[in-house]
């Protein structure tokens, strides 16, 4: 009898620690909680605070929303241990944002929608932790990237084919945008990465540059509509069937001696190139494709070549001023890890706080970047309006079947 209530008692006893043991696993599996504050950007007025919005912390794996309180803090609960994206933004009307800059004089402040949006990226979070991100302020753009096809294909043969690349340019507002004398530059993207902006906070450097042509009002681009870019303006489905026909592209940059030309489709001005032969737009079909449009009234032909810092290579890089880019997309080579390098951004926060990419190391798996609906602006309208961030990240997503001006895809209106 003793020696049986003994038994029960080990068994009791071992049960009550097991389960307190799982009790405090379990408790180890989650951090139970982690703050998020958000600073206001200075153009902002002091009294103004970044309250009762969504805060998003995201992995690979796993989705946090929290709102904010009336002083700009998240709070998140339980959250598991990974490495976090965090992210967030407000939406401003042309009257919020005029109402809300700190200018004494009104117009200092673009008579624009603006937006306010703040990242951080990678984010280590396997303690409980106060974190700080500081808001960007960005103009919203009229004109803006919105699909990038770089990757390429196979062709009937099983073999490469990428002479169906073309970059989208839409207007995502309700006027008519001209296109004339506005610059496409496709930024260095070279490795190892020759300008990081966390180097070079205030100028970046293009591989290539080009201008549309016109000084005016030659080329209206209209409200929700789009223009298409390649390098040949043909169906290309003919050599390849899991490519695309180009034949209504709008522009073309011209002079690939093995790219046919079409003669009806107007031609981009080559500015600059980093590879001399290459008068064809030089994308990479790896994904590191760092796209800009930007305005200057300077002679882009008087900017300064500047070789890559280190390199004995005798290939010059045109730098230009980070502060002229009205649009950008931060498109970065996927590793075979399956991760993307941060490190390796070349656009400054305030053109793309993120980056996207195609889901392959070399391409020739036919994946584009394209450009989110932005489906609560558009219900109603009749027309199609694009998510504009500031955030590749949210913005974009790669997709398989690249389609010139097409934006009612499932994967866009998510």
């Amino acid at each position: 009898m003793k020696f049986a209530k003994l038994l029960k008692f080990s068994i009791l006893l071992f049960m009550l620690l097991y389960l307190n043991s799982c009790r405090t696993e379990m408790n180890l599996l989650t951090v139970p909680t982690v703050v998020v504050s958000i600073t206001m950007p200075a153009e902002i007025k002091d009294t103004i605070q970044f309250a009762n919005k969504t805060v998003t912390l995201r992995s690979q794996r796993l989705t946090y929303t929290a709102q904010t309180n009336k002083d700009g803090v998240a709070m998140f609960k339980d959250v598991v241990p990974d490495i976090y994206n965090i992210y967030t933004s407000w939406d401003l009307t042309r009257e919020d944002y005029i109402a809300m800059a700190d200018s004494i004089n009104e117009t200092e402040v673009e008579n624009r929608p603006a937006l306010i949006s703040g990242i951080q990226s990678k984010m280590e979070i396997f303690e409980e932790d106060s974190i700080v991100i500081n808001a960007l302020l960005s103009v919203k753009q009229n004109l803006l990237i919105s699909k990038v096809y770089a990757a390429g294909t196979l062709d009937n043969n099983n073999s490469l084919y990428d002479a169906d690349q073309y970059i989208e340019i839409f207007n995502n507002s309700d006027e008519v945008q001209y296109l004339d004398s506005i610059y496409l530059a496709l930024v260095e993207g070279d490795s190892p990465i020759g300008f990081p902006s966390s180097l070079f906070p205030t100028t970046l450097h293009a591989r290539q540059v080009y201008r549309f042509p016109g000084n005016g009002s030659k080329f209206p681009v209209l409200p929700g509509k789009s223009v298409v870019i390649c390098n040949s303006a043909r169906n290309h489905t003919v050599s390849a069937v899991t490519s695309i026909d180009l034949q209504n592209a709008d522009f073309e940059f011209k002079g690939g001696i093995n790219l046919p030309n079409n003669q009806n489709v107007d031609s981009m001005i080559l500015v600059f190139t980093s590879f001399l032969p290459l008068k064809e737009i030089n994308l990479q079909r790896n994904g590191v494709n760092s796209v800009c449009l930007f305005k200057t009234k300077d002679d882009v032909t008087n900017y300064p070549l500047d070789p890559k810092p280190g390199s004995t290579s005798n290939l010059r890089y045109m730098r230009f001023n980070a502060i002229d880019v009205f649009d950008g997309v931060e498109i970065l080579k996927y590793r075979p890890t399956g991760s993307i390098d941060p490190n390796s951004k070349r656009l400054q926060k305030f053109i793309d706080a993120a980056f996207t990419n195609i889901s392959n190391t070399s391409g020739k798996n036919h994946e584009s970047s394209d450009r989110k609906v932005d489906t609560q602006r558009s219900a109603g309208t009749g027309r199609v309006y694009l998510r504009d961030t500031n955030n590749s990240q949210a913005d974009f997503v790669t997709v398989t079947d690249p389609t010139p001006k097409k934006y009612d895809k499932p994967l866009l209106l998510q």
